[in-house]
C-alpha cells in the first residue's frame, strides 16, 4: 500500500480515495457547465461554457438536471477568464453571486444584459469585469440603476463604459 501526504494539510491520504471536493461533479447542459451546490435547496453554480470560442451565452434562471429543476445562483470565479471571443452576455434573474476574474479579459464583450437585482458589493468578485471592452453597454433593472453604477465601477469597469436601465 502507497500512501502520499499533502504538504498543504498535512493530511494522509490513501491512493484512490476522493477529496470532498471532487464529489460534487460538473454537469454538462446544452454547452455549459454547471455544478450543484445544494441538492435540498436545488441550487446550482454557472461553472463555464464547453466552446472557448463562444460569442454569446445566456446564462439562464433555472436548468434542468436528471428531471429535477434547479436555481442558477452564481457564477463561478474565471467562469470567462480570457475569452477574447465573447461579445454578449445576458445574466439571469436568480444570480446573486458573479465570482472574481469572471469576465476578465474579455476584450470584446460589449454587451451585458443584467436581469437579477439581487447583487451587492460583497457578492461580486474582485475584478470580475475588467479588461471588458472599453465602450460596453451595461443594462441593469431599472430600481437598481444607481447602486449597480457605485458597485460595478469598484469591480474594474472602465470609465467609457455605460451603464444604463
Amino acid at each position: 500500500i502507497t500512501w502520499s501526504k499533502n504538504m498543504k494539510t498535512n493530511k494522509i491520504t490513501r491512493p484512490g480515495s476522493k477529496n470532498k471536493k471532487s464529489s460534487a461533479k460538473k454537469k454538462k447542459i446544452k454547452g455549459n457547465y454547471y455544478k450543484i451546490t445544494s441538492r435540498s435547496k436545488k441550487t446550482v453554480l454557472y461553472v463555464k461554457p464547453a466552446n472557448k470560442n463562444i460569442i454569446s451565452v445566456n446564462i439562464p434562471s433555472t436548468v434542468k438536471i436528471s428531471g429535477k429543476r434547479y436555481k442558477v445562483t452564481g457564477i463561478a470565479a474565471n467562469a470567462f477568464k480570457n475569452y477574447k471571443k465573447l461579445k454578449k452576455v445576458t445574466i439571469g434573474t436568480n444570480i446573486n453571486k458573479i465570482g472574481k476574474k469572471a469576465f476578465y479579459g474579455c476584450s470584446s464583450l460589449k454587451n451585458i444584459k443584467v436581469k437579477t437585482s439581487k447583487l451587492t458589493n460583497s457578492r461580486i468578485g474582485r475584478q470580475a469585469f475588467k479588461g471588458i471592452h472599453k465602450k460596453s453597454v451595461i443594462k441593469v433593472p431599472k430600481r437598481q440603476l444607481k447602486t449597480y453604477k457605485k458597485i460595478l465601477k469598484t469591480k474594474g469597469i472602465g470609465k467609457k463604459v455605460k451603464i444604463k436601465k
